[in-house]
Order: structure tokens, then sequence, then C-alpha cells
């Protein structure tokens, strides 16, 4: 958005007139061209774009392009023989570093003598809503990586965001569901359509790759999304209220690190854990920093923009991610599969972003 430029009137004087009366008339002439160009300003008055939201605004890509770098990882993280546990175990533990970043957040607070935490009553909602995002997200989100891949994951995960925080968004926060927004959720849908046929191709193709995996894939691909998208409304709705926003990032990251990775415990091996290598350290460090980077910005961007908005600069992690699972991980993409991206694509940017 670019403020509008009005054109300014210049007063040309007569050059047959003598010096006198150029002398008189030359105070009216540019009193005149001065209430001219006035006149002419207020009518097309400059609109600069509030310095809060451009900072949303580069918060937003920021998450996206961290959340890019957090699931490319994820996606080397994956294992198509490693079970629910692995799974688990990798979910919980790329929490804590958001973890740990709350609590210094937390404890800086209140040296500061300032509060750390709204009401219970206010609390226990986002407590649940955190629960939800970590076993109905973050988990479904990563198993769904081992059955059907990043570049098929990441834009089936992103319609059904679209979906459920505009339908969840309407009840919750009032947000008015448009004529725009509904066609942008028939794109998604239509999207998640493409995107599944790919994925049943995919393993037809691939010998090693059984349908009933790819079914629950997609499934938990779409589920993942609709934890997302509710969560993403009450996070908003706690950043905009009384809520700080380190403590919206500690209960979102413990339900995460204290909880499934205790849980991992029961269908993961100790001797599984002792057997992870330094590189696979590594890269789960990479995912937990970058998510938690991720987080950190989405949530400050989510006090100046709408979910619609911010769901649209996340657009990027639909190409990003889908570039990356071609270069790094190999994967194919058919053309079903780059007809459901661009109509992800398509949805985002014709989704109302008032």
């Amino acid at each position: 958005m670019s403020a509008r430029q009005s054109g300014s009137l210049d007063v040309v004087l007569n050059p047959t007139l003598n010096v006198s009366n150029s002398a008189v008339d030359s105070p009216v002439r540019i009193d005149a061209a001065a209430s001219i160009q006035k006149s002419t300003s207020s009518t097309a008055p400059a609109r600069d774009i509030p310095a809060t939201t451009v900072r949303a605004l580069v918060l937003g890509l920021m998450a996206a392009a961290a959340y890019s770098v957090a699931n490319l990882a994820l996606r080397g993280l994956s294992r198509p023989d490693g079970g629910m546990g692995w799974d688990m175990w990798v979910a919980g533990t790329k929490a804590f570093p958001t973890f740990f970043v709350a609590i210094v957040l937390l404890a800086i607070r209140r040296s500061r003598g300032q509060t750390s935490f709204a009401a219970w009553s206010f609390v226990w909602p986002i407590a649940v809503a955190a629960f939800f995002n970590q076993f109905g997200g973050n988990f479904a989100f990563q198993v769904s990586l081992s059955k059907i891949g990043l570049a098929i994951s990441v834009p089936i995960c992103f319609a059904s965001i679209i979906c459920s925080g505009a339908i969840v968004g309407r009840y919750v926060l009032g947000d008015q569901v448009s004529i725009r927004t509904g066609i942008s959720i028939g794109m998604m849908v239509a999207s998640i359509v493409f995107l599944s046929t790919a994925a049943q191709n995919r393993a037809a193709v691939l010998p090693t790759v059984e349908d009933w995996g790819t079914a629950t894939g997609v499934a938990l691909a779409v589920f993942s999304g609709l934890a997302y998208g509710i969560t993403g409304v009450y996070i908003r709705k706690a950043v905009r209220s009384q809520m700080p926003v380190a403590a919206t990032l500690f209960l979102f990251s413990a339900a995460g690190f204290l909880m499934l990775c205790p849980l991992s415990l029961c269908w993961l091996p100790v001797q599984s854990i002792a057997a992870i290598t330094p590189a696979e350290w590594a890269t789960i460090a990479v995912a937990g920093v970058f998510n938690a980077l991720g987080f950190y910005a989405i949530t400050h961007a989510m006090r100046h923009l709408t979910i619609s908005r911010a769901n649209v600069i996340n657009a990027s992690q639909n190409a990003l991610c889908a570039v990356g699972a071609v270069l790094i991980f190999g994967e194919s993409l058919s053309g079903f599969a780059l007809i459901g991206i661009g109509l992800t694509i398509a949805g985002l940017l014709t989704l109302d972003r008032r």
C-alpha cells in the first residue's frame, strides 16, 4: 500500500506585465495557488501504513520463513518405520527451545514486577487449546510427514487451517465470513481433493507405501490443520487481551515438552533414544529453535493482524516447503499436486484480509 501523491499547481506569471504589477499581483497569485493546492491535497489525503502494522507484517514473514525451516527439519526426522513413539518424541522435544525461552521471559516479567498470567478463568481455555494443539496439531502433522511427505502435507494442512480458522473465528471472535472468504474456503476444499489424489497416485507407484498409510497421512494432515486453525483463534484471542505472550508461549510449549515426551516412552524404547545420532539431535535442535522463532514472531504479529491476513502471509510456506521437498528430499510433484498447491495459494490470495 503506498501513499497517494497529490499534484502541485504551478503559477506562471504573464511576461507582458510590468514589474510593478507583478510585485502587486504576486502575493495574490501565491496565496491563490496555496489555497488551490491545499484544497487539492485535502481531496486526496495521504494514507500511511501504521508502524505497528508494518512491524506485524515483517514478523509474519519471519514466522513463515522460520516455520518453513522447521518443517524441512521435521521432514528430515520423519521415519516411515519409526512408529508412533518416535513421531511423538520428535514433536515433544522440538517444543523444548520454546519452553526454555518462555521460562526466561516469565522470569524477566516477575523480576520487573509484572503479572505473568491472567486470571484462571481465562488461562484454562488456553491450556486446553495448547493440549489440543500439541496432540492434534504437532503430533498429527509429524505422523503425516512420514506417510505422505512434506510437499503434500503442508498444503493440505494449510487448507484445513483456513477452513477451520474462518468458521471458529466467526463464533469465537465474531469475525465475518464474507463472500470472498467463502470462495477461498471452496478453493481450499478443492485443493484437498487434488492433493489427496496426488498422494494416492504416489502410493500406487511406490510399492513400499501402503494405501492405508496414505489415507491415514491425508486424514492426519487435515486433522492437524483443524487443530492449528482452532487453536490459532484462541492464540489471537489470548495475545490481544489479558494474556502475556510469554504465558501463551509457556502453556503451548509445556503441553508439548512435558506431555508428549513422557508419553512417547510408552512406545519408544530407551535404547532407541540412546541410539539417536548427533546429526539427528542437531536436526531436532534446528526444528525446535526455528519453531520457537516462528511461534514467537506469529504471536506478536497476531496482536495487529487478523487471522486471515496472517494466513495469507504464511502462504509462502507452501512454495518454500514444496521446493525444499523436491530439491532436498527428492519428493515428486505430479500434476494433481501442482494443481492442489496452486489452488491453496489462490485461495489464500482470494481470502478476505480485512
